[in-house]
């Protein structure tokens, strides 16, 4: 897999692919290659779709709340790639353990749980970790893209647009000359480049309503309360307990870095 870690993996369009695509995913490869070896076990063989069909609810329902929690997780704290990834682990763990158990219980019990769970932890690892890492790439693919269209616009220094709560455009400003959006309660205060110092525009709005705008505009979230232009950072410099972004102007404020952002600030410099 990449490097690159994307960040649509745990979206709305990220939780469909896994809930639903990846078990129908499993049970259309369990059924053409049919692995299990029931006969050995007195589960009836020619019920092998039955049992697969059961595998693939019980990998659904896993990925539903598996996925449901990150998704959760994600909106307060940005999930680490290595937490992701563990998460990933336990989703083959859990659909392994009930597959095997349901074997187990359907077969009377005539061999030990563990050799269920066994035989259901190798199929079913190497049948998840295909669309895995299909789904993986896919919107690694897309943020890639998302980038490239984004670079595009900004070499063209195209304007943008803050609305205020109702709609109305009250600031346009070049996406080079803005320097940070800080929150401030119901407000927004926007610092931007104006020949040559710093000027500031308090707009009515909200960080949720500008999200989106900010990151196709290379503006992006460390802090809370903060946007930085990502092409504005110069360093990142740590003082005791707290870290913070120093901008190419002279004269700037310093800019905080909170825990969740830093790897995601960190990456740009």
């Amino acid at each position: 897999m990449n490097n690159r870690f994307p960040k649509n993996i745990l979206s709305l369009n990220s939780f469909w692919g896994h809930v639903v695509g990846l078990p129908l995913f499993v049970l259309g490869l369990l059924l053409l290659f049919y692995p299990f070896a029931f006969k050995d076990y007195e589960i009836t063989f020619s019920r092998y779709s039955f049992h697969i069909t059961m595998a693939a609810s019980i990998i659904l329902v896993v990925m539903l709340i598996s996925r449901l929690t990150l998704m959760l997780i994600n909106r307060k704290n940005p999930i680490k790639p290595r937490l992701y990834f563990i998460a990933c682990f336990f989703e083959v763990v859990f659909s392994s353990g009930f597959t095997g158990l349901y074997l187990w219980l359907f077969s009377h019990k005539i061999a030990a749980f563990f050799t269920y769970f066994g035989y259901a932890m190798v199929y079913l690892a190497v049948a998840m970790i295909i669309p895995y890492f299909i789904l993986y790439q896919h919107f690694t693919i897309i943020e890639r893209d998302e980038e490239l269209e984004n670079a595009g616009n900004l070499s063209l220094n195209e304007k943008i647009r803050f609305m205020d709560e109702r709609g109305n455009v009250k600031l346009i400003v070049a996406q080079a000359s803005i320097l940070y959006i800080q929150s401030d309660e119901n407000y927004l205060r926007i610092y931007y480049m104006d020949e040559g110092k710093i000027n500031s525009y308090l707009l009515r709005s909200s960080m949720k309503r500008v999200e989106d705008m900010c990151a196709k505009n290379g503006l992006i979230r460390c802090h809370r309360s903060y946007f930085v232009n990502k092409n504005r950072v110069q360093l990142l410099q740590k003082e005791k307990d707290f870290t913070y972004a120093i901008l190419d102007v002279p004269n700037a404020a310093h800019i905080p870095v909170s825990k969740n952002y830093y790897e995601q600030v960190a990456a740009i410099l």
